[in-house]
């Protein structure tokens, strides 16, 4: 009876030991995974020009120009034209650019950066 109860103990404690291993082997698994297919870049040899796009006359004072973009599709640049956008206060626009890196150029797009509101007001005043 006692060692029945030795060896079941045992057994309890190798199977806590494993679920970590196993918990861990399988993050690994998933990162691995999510790492090969998760970002890709579209790379040109050049940075490419934006088409003739003059911002419209502004008819808001609320408003604020986001300048054109390259969009990614399909292993390409398409064109995304400018437009007005609503000012957020406590954050501004950051325009995209071209990045060089190592077989060329890539767009990295623009993005809405957090700042402090007076910051914020300076800049809009």
């Amino acid at each position: 009876m006692v060692s029945a109860t030795i060896v079941r103990l045992r057994l309890n404690t190798n199977k806590i030991t494993m679920k970590p291993y196993k918990i861990i082997i399988i993050t690994f698994s998933i990162l691995f995974i999510f790492s090969q297919i998760s970002y890709s870049q579209t790379v040109v040899p050049s940075k490419l020009n934006p088409p003739e796009n003059l911002s419209p006359n502004k008819n808001k004072k609320s408003h604020i120009w986001i300048s054109g973009e390259w969009i990614e599709s399909n292993n390409n640049y398409v064109w995304k034209k400018g437009y007005w956008e609503n000012k957020r206060p406590g954050f501004i626009f950051l325009p995209g650019y071209w990045k060089k890196i190592k077989n060329g150029w890539t767009w990295i797009s623009g993005y809405w950066k957090q700042i402090s509101i007076e910051k914020w007001n300076e800049i809009y005043s």
